[in-house]
C-alpha cells in the first residue's frame, strides 16, 4: 500500500495540471481511485540454466517487485511455479516460501518427461486475479535421452502477418504510419516483403521489415477504397485484406527530435474542430505527463519531454471532449541509471577440480556503490546451452510491459543507434499492451477480488454449497484443519458467493486437509475446495524444439553425465536445509497443561477429565456428554461449548472424547479464556494429544471433506563439492556437474562488494557466470563473465 500512497502524492504534486480544467482534475482523480485499489506485482525467475535433461535438477530464485517502481514487495508469502507443457499442462508444480519480495527453490524434472519446449511460469495468489498475461513465463528447454521419442512433422502452423496503424486508428483521407509484423506462426519474426493495392489493383506503397519481420510504411486511405496487402512469405504469396478506414475520427503520429522531445502531431477531421483533447501520459501506471488542447483546423499538438518520462514503456493516450480514449501508443525511454555489477574471476583459465573466486561489486553510473540482492549461476555454455537470452533487466524494463513473446531482447539494449530506435518503435506499435482498460477506470467500483494476498502464509480457497439445492450458502462458518502432531488449524465464514477462505501459516510438508462445516445443523452442507494453482493461460505458443544432428555427441555426454550425477553422492545432492519446526499451536502457550504421564493413569477418559482435568466439567445427559472450560477471569465456567481438538481435528461431539483410550494419549492443553479464529470465537479450547498423533484422523465427522495439501516446497541445498586436499583432488569418484555453482542469495555490502568460492568439476570447456538482482532502489542490473576449463594440470 506505500506504492498506493506514493502515486497518490505523484498525482497530487503533477505540476502539468491546469487548477481550472475540471475534466483533467477529473480524469487524474479517477485514475488514482482505479490505480489505488488495483496494486500489481511483477514476478521475475531466475533459472540456473534453461536447458535440461529430464532428470536434472531445476534451481530458480524469484523477485517479487512492485508493477510500478520496481521495488521489492513483500505483499505475498508465496510464489506458484509451474512447468507447462505445448498443450499448456502442468508437467511440475510447486510453492515457494517468499519472504520480503524473495524466494527460491528447486525442483527434480522426472525422468517420464518426452523432449520438447516448455514453458516455464511463475505468479502470486494476487496476481490470479488478473490476466495470465501479467504471470512470469520463460522457455526452457528439455530432451529426454533416455526416452525414445519421435518427433511428428505434422502440418506447420501458417505465417501470418498483422498489420497495427499508429495510435490504433486509420482515418480516411489522413496520411498515418501503420507497422506490421510477421511471424511464422509459433511467433518468430519472418523477413518479407510486399506492397499495398487497392480494390483497382493500384499500387499504393510497398514495405519491407527491417528487424525479426517487423517495419512500417506510410499510407493515405481513401474513402469507400479497400486495401489489401500483397506479402511474400516463405516463398508463399499472401494476400490480406487491411481493416477499413474510418470516415472520421482521430490519428496520432509521434517522433522524436533530436533534443529529445515527443512531438506529437493530431489530426481530426472537421466535425471535431474547436473541441477540447486532452494527452495522458504515464509510466507503468505512474502519472508523468497531463495535457490539453483545442483541436484548430483538424490539427493539434503536443510537445513531451522525455526527461518527464520514467525509464522502460510509457502509454500515451489522446481523449476527447467526452473522455473517451480515441488514440493510444506506447514509447520507450532508455534507462539512464541502472544497478551496475562488475564480475571478475581470478584467474581467465582453470583446470579440472581446481578452485574458482568470484569478486563481485555493484554500484551506480557513478562509481558509487550500492547493496544489491542477487543471485548467481555458473554453467557449461555449449550449442546446446548458450547465455540465456532473458534477464531480469530486459523483463523489468521490456518484456513485462509487452504483449506476447519479444524475440532477442538484448537487441534493443545492445545497440543505441537509429536503426535500433527505428525497430524498438515497431516492436511497441505491434506488441502494445497496458495492464488495464479505460472503461474500468471510468467505470470503477471498489473491487471485489476473489483471491486475497497471501500475507502471512498459504490461503486455501473453498465454496459451501447446499446438497440439496446445489446454491452457495452466504454466512456460513467452517474449519479446516491439518492433522498430525504439527498440526493447524484456520476458521472461516462463507461471503455473499458463498466463497470461503482459510489461512495459515507455512506449512513445508504433504498433509491431508480436513474441511468441514462449524455446526452439526450444517450437515446438509457440502464444501468444495478449490485448487490453488492457476486454470487461466497466456496465448503465446510454445515453440517447436529443433535440434540438430550435431549436437548428437553432446547429447550423449550430457546424458552420460546427468546419470553419473543421478547414482553418485545422492544423499549430499538431495539434501534439505533444515529449519527449527515452529511447534507452538496456532493459540500460542495453554493456559493449564495435563501431562497424563505424571499421574497415575484412570483406567478411562471420563475418569481423567472429571479427576484429572480439573478445569474442565463433564456433564452427561443420557448417553450424551459435553464439557464446559472454566472462565481464567472470573472463575466460573462457560456456558458455551469449548473447541474441541483431537490431534487437530474438531470434534463436535464430546462423546468421541470419552470413549478414547487414555493410555494413547499423551497430554490435554486447555485455553481458559474467549478465544478468536479467523471469524469464530470459542469460549475456551480443549485441545487432545495423542502419542502418534493420527487418532484423530480416526474420528472425522461423516460430513468433513478430505483432500491432499501440498504444503510448501523445503529448500534443498546446492551440492558444490570441495578439493582442498590432494586426496579429494585424486579421488576417483566422478564429477560430471555441468552447473558448478548456485547462489541464490548475493548480497553485496554497503561497500557494493562480495565474493563467492566453488570448485571446478571434471568436465572442461566453456563455462559463463551470470549475475544478476535489483537493488533495494529497485535498480535491475545484470553481468556475464566467460571462463576456460581445460585438461591442463
Amino acid at each position: 500500500m506505500k506504492s498506493c500512497v506514493g502515486l497518490f502524492i505523484l498525482l497530487l504534486g503533477s505540476g502539468w495540471v491546469s487548477a481550472q480544467d475540471q475534466l483533467i482534475d477529473n480524469l487524474q482523480q479517477q485514475y488514482h481511485n482505479y490505480q489505488s485499489g488495483n496494486l500489481q506485482e511483477k514476478l521475475f525467475v531466475h533459472t540456473d540454466k534453461t536447458f535440461y535433461l529430464a532428470g536434472e535438477t531445476v534451481w530458480f530464485k524469484v523477485y517479487a517487485l512492485d508493477a510500478s517502481f520496481h521495488k521489492p514487495l513483500a505483499i505475498s508469502s508465496v510464489a506458484y511455479i509451474e512447468i507447462l507443457n505445448k498443450d499448456q499442462k502442468p508437467v511440475v508444480q510447486s510453492k515457494v516460501a517468499m519472504s520480503n519480495g524473495n524466494g527460491n527453490g528447486s525442483f527434480i524434472l522426472p525422468g517420464s518427461l518426452s523432449s520438447g519446449n516448455y514453458i516455464f511460469r511463475a505468479y502470486t495468489s494476487w496476481m490470479k486475479n488478473f490476466a495470465p498475461d501479467f504471470y512470469f513465463e520463460q522457455t526452457v528447454h528439455i530432451v529426454n535421452t533416455l526416452k525414445l521419442t519421435t518427433i511428428q512433422n505434422g502440418p506447420k502452423p501458417p505465417p501470418v502477418i498483422q498489420f497495427f496503424p499508429e495510435g490504433g486508428n486509420e482515418v480516411s483521407g489522413f496520411t498515418g504510419k501503420i507497422a506490421f509484423k510477421a511471424t511464422d506462426g509459433e511467433g518468430r519474426g519472418l523477413d518479407c516483403q510486399g506492397m499495398i493495392v487497392n480494390d483497382r489493383n493500384d499500387t499504393i506503397t510497398r514495405f519491407q521489415s527491417v528487424h525479426n519481420g517487423m517495419g512500417n510504411f506510410q499510407m493515405k486511405p481513401e474513402k469507400n477504397s479497400s486495401y489489401y496487402a500483397l506479402v511474400k512469405l516463405n516463398d508463399t504469396l499472401v494476400k490480406q485484406k487491411l481493416p477499413d478506414a474510418d470516415a472520421r475520427g482521430f490519428i496520432m503520429n509521434v517522433t522524436t527530435d533530436e533534443t529529445g522531445k515527443l512531438n506529437i502531431s493530431v489530426f481530426a477531421t472537421p466535425d471535431f474542430n474547436n473541441t477540447k483533447i486532452y494527452l495522458f501520459a504515464h509510466t507503468r501506471q505512474v502519472v508523468k505527463n497531463v495535457q490539453s488542447t483545442t483541436v484548430k483546423e483538424g490539427a493539434a499538438t503536443f510537445v513531451i519531454d522525455k526527461k518527464e518520462l520514467g525509464d522502460g514503456i510509457s502509454a500515451i493516450t489522446l481523449f476527447n471532449s467526452l473522455r473517451q480514449p480515441v488514440c493510444e501508443r506506447l514509447v520507450f525511454k532508455r534507462p539512464l541509471e541502472t544497478l551496475i555489477i562488475q564480475s571478475k574471476t581470478d584467474q581467465p583459465t582453470y583446470s579440472s577440480r581446481k578452485p574458482v573466486t568470484i569478486s563481485v561489486n555493484t554500484g551506480n553510473s557513478v562509481n558509487l556503490p550500492l547493496t544489491g540482492n542477487l543471485s548467481m549461476s555458473v554453467f557449461m555454455i555449449d550449442s546446446l546451452q548458450r547465455v540465456p537470452e532473458q534477464n531480469i533487466f530486459y523483463w523489468l524494463y521490456l518484456n513485462s510491459d509487452l504483449k506476447g513473446r519479444v524475440q532477442s531482447p538484448e537487441y534493443y539494449f545492445s545497440n543505441t543507434d537509429k536503426s535500433t530506435d527505428e525497430a524498438l518503435d515497431n516492436l511497441l506499435l505491434t506488441q502494445g499492451w497496458r495492464r488495464f482498460k479505460w472503461n474500468e477506470v471510468f467505470d470503477y467500483r471498489k473491487p471485489s477480488f476473489e483471491f486475497l494476498p497471501e500475507v502471512e502464509g498459504p490461503v486455501v480457497n473453498g465454496k459451501i454449497i447446499n446438497k440439496l439445492t446445489g446454491a452457495p450458502v452466504a454466512n456460513s462458518g467452517a474449519y479446516l484443519s491439518i492433522p498430525g502432531n504439527d498440526y493447524a488449524f484456520s476458521s472461516s465464514t462463507s461471503d455473499a458467493q458463498g466463497l470461503i477462505r482459510f489461512g495459515f501459516k507455512d506449512i513445508y510438508k504433504n498433509n491431508a486437509l480436513v474441511v468441514q462445516p462449524a455446526q452439526l445443523k450444517d450437515s446438509i452442507y457440502r464444501i468444495d475446495i478449490t485448487g490453488p494453482f492457476s486454470d487461466k493461460y497466456s496465448s503465446t505458443p510454445v515453440r517447436t524444439q529443433v535440434l540438430s544432428k550435431t549436437q548428437e555427441n553432446i547429447l550423449l555426454t550430457r546424458s552420460i553425465g546427468n546419470q553419473v550425477e543421478n547414482t553418485y553422492n545422492i544423499d549430499k545432492k538431495r539434501r534439505y536445509i533444515m529449519s527449527d519446526p515452529d511447534t507452538t499451536s496456532f493459540y500460542g502457550k495453554p493456559d493449564r497443561l495435563y501431562n497424563l504421564e505424571d499421574y497415575t493413569r484412570f483406567q478411562t477418559m471420563e475418569e481423567v477429565m472429571r479427576e484429572f482435568v480439573e478445569d474442565v466439567r463433564v456433564r452427561k445427559d443420557g448417553d450424551h456428554f459435553t464439557f464446559k472450560v472454566r472462565n481464567r477471569l472470573f472463575g466460573t465456567y462457560f456456558e458455551d461449548d469449548p473447541l474441541i481438538l483431537l490431534d487437530g481435528i474438531p470434534i463436535s461431539d464430546a462423546g468421541k472424547i470419552i470413549a478414547l483410550d487414555p493410555v494413547k494419549i499423551k497430554k490435554i492443553e486447555v485455553v481458559m479464556h474467549n478465544y478468536y479464529v479467523g471469524s469464530s470465537v470459542f469460549e475456551g479450547i480443549i485441545n487432545v494429544k495423542s502419542y502418534s498423533g493420527e487418532i484423530g484422523a480416526t474420528q472425522i465427522d461423516p460430513n468433513a471433506l478430505v483432500v491432499e495439501y501440498e504444503g510448501l516446497q523445503q529448500q534443498r541445498e546446492f551440492y558444490s563439492p570441495a578439493y582442498s586436499s590432494r586426496e579429494e583432488q585424486d579421488s576417483h569418484m566422478p564429477d560430471f556437474r555441468n552447473v558448478l555453482y548456485w547462489a541464490p542469495q548475493v548480497r553485496t555490502g554497503p561497500d557494493g562488494k562480495a565474493q563467492l568460492n566453488f570448485y571446478t568439476s571434471d568436465l572442461t570447456g566453456k563455462f559463463a557466470v551470470v549475475i544478476q538482482g535489483i537493488s533495494s532502489e529497485g535498480l535491475p542490473g545484470k553481468t556475464v563473465t566467460l571462463f576456460d576449463v581445460t585438461d591442463t594440470k
